[in-house]
């Protein structure tokens, strides 16, 4: 008995020197968000960024947002486990189901949102890292003049725990651009006006294994080479009850898809799948009995890395 009760404490004893003394999640950024993709709010990803090793203790921590007005909190997600890279710079990865689709290569986030930012929080408002007590550890604010709710917090991340004035625009769900943190890892926090930027262009994020991948706008966005003169024509009619005709302009011989892709970015009808030659081509989409109902839908074209869309309205 005696020596069973040496190997338990033995072995406990090994289990805590194995976790760094340091171990925690409170020094952590928001680094990049994003409320939509080309308007739709389905897409929506926030990535965290650790500001010193052994900050991988993630279940103890939630991101919340709030209204204009700094009330109505909508917890998006209380982490339910930690993650395995804990090095500083390493990235935490909260996304919605939608975002993988909508990244080129297919990005895996770490966690999904168990709520979305709702869109009327997306004008102006405000997302904080806090722990699971309600300690707020890092705020983003966003909307100018138009956020009326508080801007404080712990001075964990900010010296004077003040992260007010917000962000003068709205949070991104127009394009695929991304509201981004302009320092490095292991920058404090000065405001969010000075803080943070809008991504030149489609925003890149990187989950907790080290893997990336960007934003792939339903405008058209990551041109492969001569793919510059690619166009995809509206479709017509629209709304579109019956059937729907459109045009596809290739520059080269190419592998095409035409798909139909709703609001959550998922593909709810393959149009086109095959190789098709240089020109100009004139396709008719006759929708038959097709099970889709009515809304908003987008006609996307991919070819050899490159993607032109257009929104319709489907009606019965």
């Amino acid at each position: 008995m005696r020596a069973s009760r040496i190997v338990l404490v033995t072995v406990a004893l090994a289990t805590l020197l194995a976790r760094p003394a340091g171990a925690s999640f409170h020094l952590m950024q928001i680094e990049r968000v994003i409320g939509g993709v080309d308007g739709s709010t389905a897409v929506q990803a926030i990535q965290l960024r650790m500001r010193s090793a052994f900050q991988e203790l993630v279940s103890n921590g939630r991101l919340v947002v709030r209204d204009a007005t700094g009330a109505n909190p909508v917890v998006l997600i209380a982490f339910p486990t930690n993650v395995a890279n804990f090095s500083a710079g390493d990235r935490v990865l909260a996304a919605t189901s939608a975002f993988a689709s909508a990244t080129s290569p297919a990005l895996t986030p770490d966690f999904i949102l168990t709520n979305p930012i709702p869109a009327s929080y997306l004008p102006a408002g405000t997302l904080t890292w806090e722990d699971n007590l309600g300690t707020i550890l890092w705020r983003l604010s966003w909307g100018g003049a138009g956020y009326t709710g508080p801007g404080t917090g712990a001075i964990t991340n900010d010296a004077d725990g003040i992260f007010s004035p917000p962000f003068a625009g709205p949070l991104p769900s127009s394009s695929g651009k991304a509201l981004a943190f302009q320092f490095a890892a292991s920058a404090l926090s000065t405001n969010n006006a000075a803080d943070y930027a809008l991504t030149t262009n489609p925003a890149s994020f990187t989950n907790n294994a080290r893997v990336s991948g960007t934003i792939v706008s339903l405008a058209g966005v990551g041109d492969g080479p001569g793919m510059q003169l690619l166009s995809l024509g509206p479709p017509t009619p629209n709304p579109v009850r019956g059937t729907m005709a459109y045009s596809v302009v290739l520059p080269r011989e190419a592998r095409v898809q035409v798909r139909v892709i709703d609001l959550s970015g998922r593909v709810a009808h393959t149009l086109v799948d095959q190789i098709m030659p240089a020109g100009e081509h004139r396709l008719i989409w006759d929708r038959g009995n097709d099970a889709l109902s009515s809304g908003v839908y987008f006609l996307a074209l991919d070819t050899s890395g490159a993607r032109r869309a257009q929104r319709f309205v489907l009606i019965h």
